[in-house]
C-alpha cells in the first residue's frame, strides 16, 4: 500500500519536474541530529505526509543529503507562495512567525531555512521541529513548519549541585511557554546543602517585540566555603536586551545584592552586611546552530559593569569577556573552546569585598583541583573539550509530556589563573584534565559527571554538576 502511495506521489512530482525519493524510516535517529539531516523525511515519517494531504508534493531526501544542498539544487530562488504552520496546541501562531526569516513573496533561501530552525530551537518550547519546502501542483513553493510542543506547565523536582554546598533539592513550578507566548517562568525552593528560593522570568520579545527581558531573584542561606562564613543573600538581576540584529544583541544589566555575613572582614560595611547596586552594558553574539546541544557556531558576550552605584557598598569597575566556540570535526564530534576573562580594578578590602573575589578549583572552573585552590579579584579560565554524541537526543512521551534524552562523552582540559596583583597573575596558574559523561536532559540541559586530575598528590576528582560549564563558571555561586 505504501509503495502504491509513493508511486502516485512520485508521478505528481515528476509532472512538475521535481525528483522524489523515499526518506529514511529511522526517524528517531534523525530527531537528535542537526538540520543537515532534519528534513522532509522526518515530517513524512512522523506526520503521514501532512504536506501531501494539503495538495503539495513534498521534496523528499535520501539519507545523508544536506538541507542546503537540496534547496540549492531544487527549490532555491523560487518565490515562496505560503508558509504553513502545524502542531501548535498552546503556542500562539505569531510566536512562530515572528522567528521566521523566510518570507512569503520572496525567493526561497536555504540559509534562511537553517536560520529559522535555529531561532525556533532557541525558544526552548519545542521537542521536535521540522521545516521543509514543498511544491504544489501549480509549481508554487510552500514552506511547512511542523513542531511538537514540550509540556508548557508542570510541577518539577528541582536540584542544584555546587562545589561549595553539594546537593540541594526541592520542588517548584516551571513553564517554558507561559500563556503560549514563549515566556519562561520558574519558581522553586531547595533544601540540603543550601536553603535557596529562586524565581526567574524571561521573555525574548516584549514591549511591542522591541525589548527582551530576564528577571532573576535568589534568596540563599548557605555556608560560603570559599571564604569561610555563613551567608544570607538576597539578589535580584535584571537584563534588558534592547538591540537585536542577526546574531548580535546589546543591552543593559542591572543588579542589587544584599549579602550578610556572620564573620567580620568578609564585607566592606561595619555591620557585616553589604548592599551593592550595579549597572552595566553588554553586547553579545550568538550564532550557535542549536541552543540545546550546539555543534557549531559562536556564543560571545562582552560586559562592562560598575559596582557600587547610588552610593552603595563597593566601588569598582569590572570588565568581562566570555567567548565560546563550537566546531564540528566529524559526524557527532565537536571541539568546544571556552575562554572567560574578568578584570577588576580597586583594592580588596577597600573597594572590593572578600565575597566579590573569585576562587578557582572545582567542577565549574578548573577541574582536577580542590575548591578555592587559587583566589583573586580577577580571573582567566580557558577550556578545551572534545565531545562525542554517543546517543543523539531521542524523543519520548510519558503521560503526555514530550521531551528528549541523549548521552554525550567528553575529553577536556582546563587552565587558568586568578589574581589581585601582577605577581599573583604569574604565580597562580593551575591546570587539569580528564574525561566525562553527560546526560542531555529536558529542562536542565546537561548533567555532567567529570573525572579529572591536576592537583599534586590529590588523585582523581569526581566532579558532578548541571548545565554547561561556561554557564556555571560565570555565576557567583559555582
Amino acid at each position: 500500500m505504501r509503495a502504491g502511495f509513493f508511486a502516485g506521489l512520485s508521478a505528481v512530482a515528476r509532472a512538475v519536474g521535481v525528483p522524489v525519493r523515499e526518506g529514511t524510516p529511522a526517524v528517531q535517529m534523525l530527531l537528535g541530529m542537526s538540520m543537515l539531516i532534519t528534513v522532509p523525511a522526518v515530517a513524512f515519517a512522523t506526520t503521514g505526509c501532512a504536506a501531501c494531504a494539503r495538495g503539495a508534493a513534498p521534496v523528499m531526501l535520501e539519507p545523508g543529503a544536506g538541507l542546503r544542498d537540496r534547496a540549492d539544487t531544487i527549490l532555491a530562488g523560487r518565490i515562496v507562495k505560503e508558509i504553513r504552520i502545524s502542531g501548535l496546541r498552546t503556542t500562539r501562531e505569531y510566536i512562530v512567525r515572528r522567528e521566521l526569516t523566510t518570507e512569503v513573496g520572496k525567493p526561497l533561501d536555504p540559509a534562511s531555512l537553517e536560520t529559522d530552525y535555529e531561532r525556533l530551537d532557541r525558544l526552548g518550547i519545542f521537542s521536535d521541529i521540522a521545516i521543509f519546502p514543498s511544491i504544489d501542483v501549480d509549481g508554487a513553493v510552500l514552506v511547512f513548519v511542523e513542531v511538537k510542543e514540550t509540556f508548557p506547565y508542570m510541577p518539577v523536582v528541582s536540584m542544584s549541585i555546587s562545589d561549595e554546598n553539594g546537593i540541594s533539592a526541592g520542588g517548584g513550578f516551571k513553564s517554558v511557554n507561559l500563556f503560549g507566548r514563549a515566556i519562561y517562568f520558574s519558581g522553586n525552593v531547595q533544601f540540603g546543602g543550601a536553603f535557596t528560593t529562586e524565581v526567574e522570568l524571561r521573555q525574548p520579545w516584549a514591549f511591542g517585540d522591541r525589548v527582551g527581558y530576564e528577571i532573576e531573584y535568589y534568596r540563599i542561606d548557605r555556608r560560603n566555603e570559599l571564604f569561610a562564613f555563613n551567608e544570607i543573600a538576597n539578589e535580584i538581576y535584571l537584563t534588558l536586551t534592547a538591540f537585536r540584529r542577526g546574531h548580535s544583541t546589546a543591552g543593559i544589566d542591572l543588579s542589587y545584592q544584599d549579602i550578610k555575613s556572620d564573620v567580620a572582614g568578609r564585607t566592606l560595611s561595619f555591620d557585616n552586611r553589604d548592599r551593592v547596586a550595579s549597572v552595566g552594558i553588554f553586547t553579545g553574539y550568538d550564532s550557535r546552530d542549536l541552543w540545546s546541544n550546539p555543534s557549531r557556531g559562536w556564543w560571545n558576550r562582552f560586559t562592562v559593569l560598575k559596582c557600587g552605584v547610588f552610593d552603595t557598598d563597593s566601588d569598582f569597575w569590572r570588565m568581562s569577556i566570555d567567548l565560546r566556540r563550537f566546531e564540528p570535526v566529524a559526524p557527532r564530534q565537536v571541539i568546544a573552546l571556552f575562554s572567560m576573562l574578568d578584570l577588576t580594578d580597586g583594592t580588596v578590602g577597600v573597594d572590593v569585598a572578600e565575597w566579590q573575589r573569585y576562587g578557582l578549583g572545582g567542577s565549574n572552573s578548573i577541574r582536577g583541583w580542590s575548591l578555592g585552590s587559587r583566589k583573586g579579584a580577577s580571573e582567566l579560565i580557558n577550556t578545551v573539550e572534545y565531545r562525542f554524541l554517543a546517543l543523539p537526543p531521542r524523543q519520548f512521551e510519558y503521560f503526555g509530556v514530550r521531551a528528549s534524552l541523549g548521552i554525550q562523552l567528553a575529553l577536556f582540559g582546563d587552565i587558568g589563573t586568578t589574581w589581585d596583583t601582577a605577581d599573583d597573575f604569574r604565580g597562580n596558574w593551575i591546570g587539569g584534565g580528564g574525561a566525562g559523561i553527560r546526560l542531555i536532559v529536558p529542562y536542565v540541559g546537561l548533567i555532567r559527571f567529570d573525572f579529572a586530575a591536576g592537583e599534586r598528590d590529590a588523585g582523581v576528582f569526581v566532579h558532578i554538576s548541571t548545565r554547561e560549564k561556561p554557564e556555571r563558571q560565570s555565576e557567583r555561586v559555582r
